[in-house]
């Protein structure tokens, strides 16, 4: 599926003579999908992952000490992948740098791996028990259709910027949402809130720029009940 849109480079009355019987059967009728209605489930972005309880809890059980060292070694790792891609050259490594490369991480390399799988799933994998709830979320709008000068689909991202001037989040950070009452916004990345059933399907949408176009894979969809302005929790 693609979608597309264009951006400049810096938005009753109840009858008489019901019986009581037929009255009290027509309530609970109208009652169950007006309940069903308001049974959202608060998530957040994280929520729209995969998580790992068990792996988590026991990088929460270490001592300090060892949570301390198990931190040192991902670094690690990750200053080794870094290395590998080209992203930092040797010559640039600084003392600290060197010194963490030549560490030796035998006692929680096995903890590491884990770490390293889980990551690579976080950012891959969609979470597919949420297919087809009801659920609120909140983020950033970015348009992709307007009619009436009201925006009626648009991505919901996480962060300001996502798409546009840095690379996209992983698919199961974004959320293509369909809203036919359309919502009056003027601006990018207007903060809001979003209720409706979410979907876990793949989809991609074209973003046409000013100064270019990128194609963004997206992890899950939603049709939406109501989009409101972002409000901050008082705390």
């Amino acid at each position: 599926m693609q979608h597309s849109y264009i951006y400049g480079c810096s938005a009753m009355r109840i009858p008489a003579l019901f019986s009581r019987l037929v009255t009290l059967g027509l309530l609970a009728l109208i009652a169950m999908p007006l309940l069903a209605a308001t049974a959202w489930r608060d998530i957040q972005w994280k929520d729209l992952q995969p998580d790992a309880p068990a792996l988590r809890k026991q990088v929460n059980d270490l001592p300090q000490e060892k949570k301390d060292r198990l931190l040192r070694a991902v670094n690690q790792r990750e200053l080794q992948d870094a290395l590998k891609k080209g992203q930092i050259k040797p010559e640039h490594l600084v003392e600290n740098d060197k010194a963490l490369l030549a560490e030796k991480f035998a006692d929680v390399q096995a903890l590491v791996e884990q770490i390293a799988r889980y990551e690579a799933r976080r950012v891959s994998e969609l979470v597919g028990e949420l297919d087809q709830q009801p659920v609120r979320l909140s983020g950033y709008l970015l348009p992709l259709q307007e009619k009436d000068g009201k925006v009626t689909e648009f991505l919901l991202v996480p962060v300001i910027g996502a798409c546009i001037h840095v690379p996209p989040p992983p698919p199961n950070q974004l959320v293509v949402v369909r809203y036919p009452a359309g919502y009056a916004s003027e601006r990018l990345f207007a903060p809001i809130t979003v209720t409706g059933k979410l979907s876990v399907r793949k989809s991609r949408s074209n973003l046409a720029l000013a100064d270019g176009s990128a194609e963004v894979d997206v992890g899950y969809q939603m049709q939406a009940d109501g989009v409101t302005e972002y409000k901050r929790k008082p705390n």
